[in-house]
């Protein structure tokens, strides 16, 4: 008999520094819950999932200053990884700077569905890889998501082809399953139905095809995920599955049993960074880690801006200031009629006074570049059907999140706020037909369905991410070639005390409709 021990991070988005919703620990603590894990005798296999290489305050000076992404693939060597598997984030800033980690990292690449588009092989590493441990053989698949295309420029996988993930897994499990004793698959991916019930859990966009794999590929004995930054841990059928949540905050292990005799026996675990010291030794990420820590302390402006309130639910029902800022600051950079954008987090109350980069970077995590696209008036209409999605009442007759907006995994990035028009909204009307009227701001008049304007979005946005297919890569009619970073610097610099009075006062573009709360 043999047994042997999966661990498993997942999403863990180069947060070194600090994990973002609990700043006493960072991947430090992940990393040294790892080695404690490794202790005993047990053989080991080590995955990452992907997402790595992107998503925290270090991530940005590394991908903005440094321009590579080194440092991740050192750690991971000397924390001795022997699967990676590729998120979509990785993608982020461009296959040359995915490259720089990628291409140093020690660990077996698996990339079965994402492969090169002449040659049809895998762009990086192997589909898949066949081990021997003592007298029994381990099949292991990598996958990704295939749903990236619909979120990435195309400049940033130009060549590769994405094929579907539920097909390219089912298609290499029956091959591998007759040759192997276990068989894993890697999946950068989640769940879109429910793992007890097979319910829904969101549009089947084949974004997440976990539910789908595990309930029709009977060859595939344990499946690990990410991507929603899940934390889960349970058999299923004869089968077993794990998601070991987000930025290191869980480590994955599978303890599998394996006889001649009987079938794999399989559990698991998901274990706390936070019972854990963290890691002394960081020289592997050295120079860049002392060194974006200096570039984050840089004060990069100042904003008197007011808060009316610090609560980001009722800035998201309301309008703030803060999001107001955003969008006068596309609108002026862009010249188009409307913008849109997210309130991502509650460190937006941190954009007041004098702001240091580490701060904005907390305040707005993401890169994301600002596109400008040619919609139709019908296109915003449905866009703001789509929005409203968001809110529901409670059972007091309260705005409430729409709970598919919280579970399984958080979506909030999903709401915007938007500028140069006003919308009446009625809540009491079911989904895609709460929109009551909308006002251009500049004419006073309604929005016109047959008439085009530009609208102002985040490049995400802007591609249809987060579900908004009424904003496609083919209306966009101009990239601006800066982050939304360069632009909040260069807005601090520029707004007049003028503009920053208006920004103050008039933020707010919603007109909810009278409702009934009985």
């Amino acid at each position: 008999m043999l047994k042997i021990r999966f661990l498993i991070t997942s999403d863990t988005h180069g947060q070194w520094h600090h994990h973002p919703d609990q700043t006493e620990y960072s991947l430090k603590n992940t990393a040294a819950l790892i080695d404690q894990l490794k202790q005993d005798a047990i053989k080991t296999l080590q995955f990452d999932l992907g997402d790595f290489i992107q998503g925290s305050p270090m991530t940005s000076y590394t991908s903005q200053v440094t321009k590579s992404a080194a440092p991740y693939a050192r750690m991971m060597n000397d924390l001795d990884y022997d699967y990676q598997i590729v998120g979509n984030h990785e993608f982020n800033h461009g296959m040359a700077y995915q490259d720089t980690a990628l291409d140093l990292i020690n660990a077996q690449i698996l990339c079965s569905n994402i492969v090169d588009r002449k040659t049809k092989k895998p762009y990086k590493g192997k589909a898949y890889d066949v081990i021997n441990i003592e007298d029994y053989k381990i099949g292991i698949i990598g996958v990704t998501t295939h749903y990236i295309p619909h979120w990435e420029l195309p400049e940033n996988y130009e060549g590769l082809e994405f094929l579907d993930a539920f097909e390219t897994v089912k298609e290499y499990a029956q091959f591998l399953k007759p040759q192997v004793d276990l068989l894993v698959v890697a999946y950068h991916g989640g769940f879109e139905a429910d793992l007890s019930s097979g319910e829904a859990l969101e549009a089947q966009t084949g974004e997440n095809q976990g539910y789908k794999m595990i309930s029709e590929i009977p060859e595939i004995d344990l499946l690990l995920t990410g991507h929603q930054h899940r934390q889960i841990c349970q058999p299923f059928k004869d089968s077993f599955v794990i998601q070991p949540g987000y930025g290191g905050e869980k480590v994955g292990e599978v303890i599998v049993s394996l006889d001649k005799k009987a079938s794999p026996a399989i559990e698991g675990a998901l274990h706390s960074f936070t019972t854990s010291e963290a890691i002394e030794n960081i020289r592997p990420l050295e120079p860049e880690y002392s060194q974006s820590l200096n570039w984050l302390d840089e004060v990069l402006g100042n904003a008197p801006m007011e808060m009316p309130t610090r609560n980001l639910h009722q800035a998201r029902v309301k309008g703030h200031p803060f999001a107001e800022f955003l969008t006068r600051t596309m609108l002026n950079e862009t010249g188009a009629d409307f913008a849109g954008i997210s309130l991502l987090n509650d460190h937006f109350v941190d954009f007041q006074g004098e702001v240091r980069r580490g701060e904005l970077l907390n305040i707005y995590p993401y890169y994301n570049q600002i596109a400008v696209s040619q919609v139709s008036g019908q296109d915003i209409i449905e866009a703001m059907e789509h929005n409203f999605a968001y809110f529901t009442f409670d059972s007091s007759g309260k705005i409430s999140v729409n709970p598919s907006y919280i579970y399984p995994k958080p979506k909030h990035y999903n709401y915007d706020l938007y500028t140069g028009f006003s919308v009446e909204v009625d809540l009491n009307q079911p989904i895609g037909k709460r929109v009551v009227k909308l006002i251009n701001e500049k004419t006073q008049k309604v929005i016109d369905k047959q008439k085009y304007y530009h609208l102002a979005l985040t490049q995400y946005r802007a591609v249809g991410g987060g579900d908004y297919n009424m904003f496609t890569k083919a209306k966009i009619v101009n990239m601006i070639d800066k982050d939304m970073i360069q632009l909040i610097v260069e807005g601090m610099d520029q707004l007049t005390v003028t503009e920053w009075k208006d920004i103050n006062h008039h933020y707010e573009h919603i007109q909810w409709t009278a409702f009934n709360e009985d």
